[in-house]
C-alpha cells in the first residue's frame, strides 16, 4: 500500500498564516512600548508654536481693529473679513467670518488675549503645564473693546 504524503496544503498554509497575522497584528496593543509614551508626552510643538506666531502676527498687521471676548480673539480687517482665533477643546482654531476650522495651534489647556497700549500680549499653556508667551505690536492705537 501507498502511504498518501502528510505534508501541508495550500489550504492548511493560508489557515496557519492568517491566524498568525492575527495574533501579530494584536501584539503592538499588549506590549508596553517606552518609545510611544516618550513621543506622546511632548505633543506640542516648539515648531508649531513659531508657526501658529507667525500666522497670528500677520493676521494682526492686517487688522484695523480687535476684540476680545473670553477666551476669543477678534480681527477686523480692511476688506470686511471677521478672522477669530478661538480656543476650541485642546487647539486653537482660526475662523473667516464665523466659518471654517483652521487648526492653529494644538495640545493647550489655556489661551489668554490681553490688549495693551502699543499691541497684543499672547499667552498659551500646554497640557504639560509650559508658558509661551509673545507681544504682536501694531501700527494702530488697540481700542479697549474687551468683553
Amino acid at each position: 500500500m501507498n502511504k498518501p504524503n502528510s505534508g501541508f496544503t495550500l489550504v492548511e498554509m493560508l489557515i496557519t498564516l492568517s491566524g498568525l497575522f492575527i495574533i501579530v497584528s494584536f501584539m503592538p496593543m499588549l506590549l508596553n512600548i517606552q518609545w510611544i509614551k516618550e513621543h506622546q508626552s511632548e505633543r506640542f510643538s516648539r515648531l508649531e508654536w513659531q508657526v501658529f506666531a507667525r500666522q497670528i502676527t500677520s493676521e494682526v498687521r492686517e487688522a484695523r481693529e480687535m476684540e476680545i471676548k473670553q477666551s476669543t480673539l477678534y480681527l477686523y480687517k480692511f476688506n470686511g473679513e471677521k478672522v477669530s482665533f478661538e480656543k476650541y477643546g485642546n487647539l486653537i482654531r482660526r475662523r473667516v467670518n464665523g466659518q471654517g476650522h483652521e487648526i492653529s495651534l494644538q495640545y493647550i489647556s489655556g489661551v489668554q488675549y490681553k490688549l495693551e497700549h502699543d499691541g497684543l500680549r499672547i499667552k498659551v499653556m500646554t497640557e504639560q503645564g509650559k508658558e509661551y508667551e509673545m507681544f504682536i505690536m501694531t501700527f494702530f492705537q488697540p481700542k479697549e473693546k474687551v468683553s
